[in-house]
């Protein structure tokens, strides 16, 4: 093999050895940077009390307090300066959210208000009994919410 080939080679293997390595970096780079914006990520479980944007409040399942946070609806699953809605784990508006039902906020520290929470997802679970077709008593009373006879 002449020595310009070996040469040729030698550069091709390099170039891809490179490319290789740049992809992989930008991989890790990208995991890192998710991984450490979820760090900051908070959840608040509780009933929703009310919901009017740009305010959303929550009576915390654990301390029986109302939290405030900021909302904005989102445009897609996708915006990150939006807040994204589920109900019952499927893709939903802000306003198809029922009040003194249970939910489930995601939170970061608001950009817009250091002192301020942001909501980035709010889900509302299924809190029907299958049986009876009538809200759970026992899922309503865990997550805060005033149960009705």
């Amino acid at each position: 093999m002449s020595l310009i080939v070996r040469r040729s080679l030698a550069r091709r293997t390099l170039g891809r050895r490179s490319l290789v390595a740049a992809l992989a970096l930008a991989v890790v780079g990208l995991a890192l940077q998710d991984a450490s914006a979820q760090a900051g990520r908070k959840k608040t479980e509780g009933c929703l009390v009310s919901l009017a944007e740009p305010k959303m409040v929550i009576k915390d399942r654990s301390s029986k307090k109302e939290i405030e946070f900021r909302v904005k609806q989102a445009a897609s699953v996708l915006d990150k300066a939006g807040t994204v809605a589920t109900k019952y784990g499927r893709k939903a508006q802000l306003t198809d959210l029922e009040t003194n039902r249970p939910v489930i906020a995601y939170w970061l520290v608001d950009p817009e208000n250091k002192d301020g929470k942001f909501a980035n997802k709010v889900d509302q679970p299924d809190f029907m009994d299958d049986e009876t077709g009538k809200p759970d008593a026992d899922v309503l009373e865990n997550a805060g919410c005033k149960v009705e006879p």
